[in-house]
């Protein structure tokens, strides 16, 4: 079976890294791509715009007039990517959202559309960061609320959001190894703070230059301290995870909302 897929956000960084990856793949084929108003790649063929020999399908500005897929990779922005969600319910299409920074009423949206298409959104889709979320919840389940931690992240100055998305998984991910505690969590610190309060988690984001993405999870104790961290070469490992969640996606039939966890079979 051939999965066609369509991919918002083509023209982007990370647009075009799917679109080379799924043109390459034998099981997969490429119908169309997406891209906002006003893009100067609109109405010009995959081909034209990315260099991939024999690609079909158009870079298109409405949703609605690409031709039938089956699964949508959108890494784009919130606006987008809900305004692609209507338009995959109305098809009965799989998603795989990689867009971070939604509120809490836009995730609720997500989710309840997940009650008729399969939906897979994760904040990274890195299988290392997968295993890094891993690795922080039995750790911090582990060692408790005895010792300090500290999420860090380093992403490229172009990065809309702060903290990262999958900053927010870790800080998820430690709250989950200490059972769900109420703990309070703090966005870098400044002043006369005063000492630390016991239980708090602190997020600091580092924005500059080129970075793809780094993230660290610390937790440090009397006399020593454990460092968690996964640091990204490429975006193609971003890719892979996604084409992977896709090809779950529609392996798996099923309605629902899903992360890279499920996708990897990894316990809760």
């Amino acid at each position: 079976m051939t999965i066609k897929v369509a991919i918002a956000g083509i023209a982007g960084r990370m647009g075009r890294t799917l679109a080379e990856m799924v043109h390459g793949a034998d099981d997969l084929e490429l119908v169309g791509g997406l891209e906002r108003a006003g893009s100067p790649w609109l109405g010009q063929s995959i081909d034209a715009v990315l260099g991939l020999p024999a690609a079909k399908g158009d870079v298109l500005g409405d949703i609605a007039a690409l031709p039938a897929f089956d699964v949508l990779l959108d890494f784009t922005t919130t606006q987008s990517t809900l305004a692609h969600l209507t338009a995959c319910l109305t098809r009965g299409a799989a998603m795989v959202i990689g867009t971070t920074g939604f509120t809490v009423d836009e995730a609720t949206k997500i989710e309840q559309a997940s009650n008729q298409i399969t939906i897979v959104h994760a904040q990274n889709y890195s299988i290392g960061l997968t295993l890094l979320l891993d690795l922080v919840q039995q750790t911090s389940s582990k060692v408790g609320s005895e010792a300090d931690v500290e999420i860090l992240e380093w992403h490229h100055n172009q990065k809309i959001d702060a903290p990262s998305g999958t900053a927010y998984a870790l800080l998820e991910a430690v709250k989950a190894g200490r059972q769900h505690a109420i703990v309070p969590s703090v966005h870098g610190r400044e002043g006369l703070v005063g000492a630390r309060p016991a239980g708090e988690i602190g997020l600091h984001a580092v924005r500059g230059g080129d970075i793809i993405g780094e993230h660290q999870v610390l937790f440090a104790m009397n006399g020593e301290r454990i460092e968690l961290t996964h640091r990204a070469a490429s975006r193609s490992n971003f890719a892979e995870g996604a084409v992977r969640a896709a090809r779950w996606a529609i392996a798996s039939g099923s309605a629902g909302l899903f992360d890279m966890r499920d996708v990897m079979g990894l316990d809760r």
